[in-house]
């Protein structure tokens, strides 16, 4: 049986099965729906995890019970494959149907240094988290900080052609002032007593 194979660390078994075109995420019925990962991982084969991992296994599936390979490898104590599913980006905040975790599973068993490999990799994931999320922040206000800039700089601009706007319309308001008319001259009158004088009889 194929899941007995990669249990046991026959490499050459597990190998051909995958050869001739087993699936490296097959289940098995009768082992909870376990996988080929979980399997190599509960019997302690690194090369073995190594290489499912590398043809492409599935790090996060879970048995009919919810176990992981993860959860499995913690179980026994084996460190450097908890470490290897943990490159891997292995879930470890999964949980079996009891609710258990592969942390929980570590400490009660007394793996000592299981426990503390998968309390580090959580302080570390929590340390991330909390810079992803100020860095979500920083980049939120900047946004913010961008938009309303721009809103200013919109406004600003606005205002100033309207402003402008209103300017031209005030000139094109004004009205040109008339020019006064010219003033009369004297000369009629000065024709008339010409003419007068010239009609008056010679003395």
């Amino acid at each position: 049986m194929w899941l007995t194979a990669a249990e046991k660390g026959n490499a050459h078994a597990v190998v051909a099965w995958l050869d001739e075109g087993g699936g490296v995420d097959a289940r098995c019925a009768e082992h909870y729906g376990g996988t080929l990962l979980m399997a190599a991982a509960v019997g302690g084969h690194e090369a073995m995890v190594r290489m499912l991992l590398q043809r492409g296994a599935s790090v996060n599936p879970q048995d009919s019970l919810g176990g992981t390979a993860l959860m499995g490898a913690a179980l026994r104590g084996h460190t450097t494959i908890v470490q290897a599913l943990l490159d891997a980006k292995a879930d470890a905040s999964l949980q079996h149907m009891d609710g258990s975790t592969a942390l929980m599973m570590a400490e009660h068993y007394k793996h000592a240094a299981v426990a503390q490999l998968l309390r580090q990799h959580a302080e570390r994931q929590a340390a991330e988290a909390e810079v992803r999320a100020a860095a979500s922040m920083v980049h939120a206000a900047a946004a913010a900080d961008a938009m309303a800039a721009e809103l200013l700089g919109e406004e600003a601009a606005e205002k100033e052609a309207v402003e402008k706007e209103a300017a031209a319309r005030k000139g094109k308001g004004k009205k040109k002032k008339a020019k006064p008319p010219p003033k009369a001259t004297a000369t009629g009158a000065s024709g008339s007593a010409e003419s007068v004088s010239y009609s008056a009889p010679l003395v």
